[in-house]
């Protein structure tokens, strides 16, 4: 006669956020249970995963019907309850408010904390090593952030003198005769585009048709757009 022993039972495993129903989970993680484990066993290997003592753990799980069933024997065996693979199992923190520590909520959590002069002085951090690898902004071969920004302006500037593109002149946006309109724009965007596009001159077209409603158009700070002039009408030179 052969003895089998029943399959662990890969369950998901949630620890409520008693400020409400709707909060995040504190924690939400899935785990094999063993069906041969007893309730107060479950409870003490739920203590490194949830935080919560086994003592101050509170246990129900989600029947297929959607009812909760308490887990309030701790002697029982979990083969004796409807476990079954995705069951959740809720991990009630019974202790006052001021001894739970939210590990969602990183100010609460002691750390340390390290200013960027120490950091750079370390021998054994990221820094150091792109440092001695001359990798990044240590590449003294890379071109700084100013530097790429003025060889971006001084492109764009040539290509407008050349295209002969100035304010108040006509346009048409691409090849398409629907988005003709006055140049109303010439020059940089504060903003616009990010670090990659800083520098780059930035042509602005008022349609003769508007293609969408006018809006605000946040940048960094909050633009109001004028008339029908967007910056979906607006075209890198």
């Amino acid at each position: 006669m052969s003895l089998s022993t029943p399959a662990d039972i890969s369950i998901q495993i949630v620890v409520p956020d008693a400020t409400g129903s709707e909060a995040k989970p504190l924690v939400s993680t899935e785990r094999r249970v063993t069906p041969s484990w007893s309730v107060s066993t479950l409870k003490t290997k739920l203590e490194p995963i949830t935080g919560i003592p086994s003592t101050s753990q509170v246990l129900r799980i989600a029947d297929i019907d959607g009812s909760w069933i308490a887990l309030n024997d701790d002697g029982a065996q979990l083969s004796s309850l409807p476990l079954r693979k995705g069951t959740v199992l809720e991990v009630v923190d019974t202790r006052p408010k001021a001894a739970q520590i939210n590990w969602g909520n990183v100010s609460e959590v002691e750390k340390y904390v390290m200013t960027e002069e120490e950091y750079a002085k370390r021998n054994d951090s990221v820094m150091a090593w792109k440092r001695r690898q001359k990798l990044g902004r240590f590449d003294p071969s890379q071109k700084s952030v100013d530097q790429l920004s003025v060889e971006r302006r001084l492109k764009d500037e040539k290509e407008v003198k050349a295209k002969g593109i100035q304010v108040g002149l006509r346009a048409r946006i691409g090849n398409d005769d629907g988005k003709r309109g006055e140049v109303r724009w010439l020059g940089e965007v504060e903003g616009l585009g990010g670090a990659r596009e800083l520098g780059c001159v930035w042509v602005g077209v008022e349609l003769d048709e508007p293609v969408v409603r006018p809006e605000k158009v946040e940048v960094g700070e909050e633009w109001t757009v004028l008339d029908d002039l967007l910056d979906e009408d607006m075209e890198e030179v």
